[in-house]
């Protein structure tokens, strides 16, 4: 008895995601960074695959570095984020992201954002990607749907996440899928979170393609409270 009261306390469910990120692996979600929290991102793209952070190409090594910050109004609540690639090669683009949500339901969430918006170098980045999503939490899974409007890149956007409490500290295990090549395949990904810290979230994912090789993102996010 002893025993399993042990296991459960290391193993407890926890139903709320982390503070950040706010999104799965490859689909935004309905979550946003919370009121005066700033969150500094710091990640890579590796692999033989082609993937969105890839900006050197497919197998070549990209290093990205961006933040995200959220405000809490009365009714909604605000994200506003900026990221770029910095090396080895390619730099630039600035990308702007931002979303705001809304509760409607209790345990649900709804939002509409926009994302990859060039700030400077608007020839070498992709076009603006605008979408919708919303997010229920079941308890035992959290799920996510939507649909991303992009010009030659619209997608249906799926994915399910479930987090437990280890040590104290949150571990989320989520997977999503996505449509790429305007939509002529689909793109389904496995990722981790963990949060060693208050002020620390460790993310990565793998991406697995119908075509094409797989995939990986390394990602640092450094959490401040402002």
């Amino acid at each position: 008895m002893k025993k399993q009261l042990i296991i459960l306390a290391v193993f407890s469910l926890g139903r709320s995601l982390f503070a950040t990120p706010t999104g799965l692996n490859n689909i935004p979600t309905a979550d946003t960074v919370p009121h005066r929290t700033v969150a500094v991102q710091s990640f890579s793209s590796f692999g033989d695959g082609a993937n969105q952070f890839a900006a050197n190409g497919p197998g070549e090594f990209s290093y990205w570095m961006g933040f995200k910050a959220g405000y809490a109004f009365p009714f909604l609540n605000l994200e506003v984020g900026l990221d770029s690639p910095l090396a080895p090669k390619e730099t630039g683009p600035l990308l702007f992201q931002t979303k705001v949500n809304a509760n409607p339901w209790e345990n649900g969430v709804v939002a509409v954002g926009v994302a990859n918006v060039a700030l400077t170098d608007p020839t070498l980045s992709g076009k603006p990607f605008t979408y919708a999503m919303l997010a229920h939490d079941f308890q035992y899974v959290r799920a996510h749907a939507g649909y991303g409007l992009q010009t030659n890149g619209n997608t249906v956007l799926v994915g399910v996440d479930r987090t437990w409490r280890v040590w104290g500290r949150s571990l989320n295990i989520n997977a999503d899928i996505v449509q790429g090549g305007n939509q002529s395949f689909w793109l389904p990904a496995l990722g981790v979170k963990f949060d060693p810290t208050d002020y620390l979230v460790l993310e990565g994912w793998s991406n697995f393609p119908e075509r094409g090789q797989p995939s990986h993102i390394a990602k640092i996010n450094l959490v401040f409270h402002v």
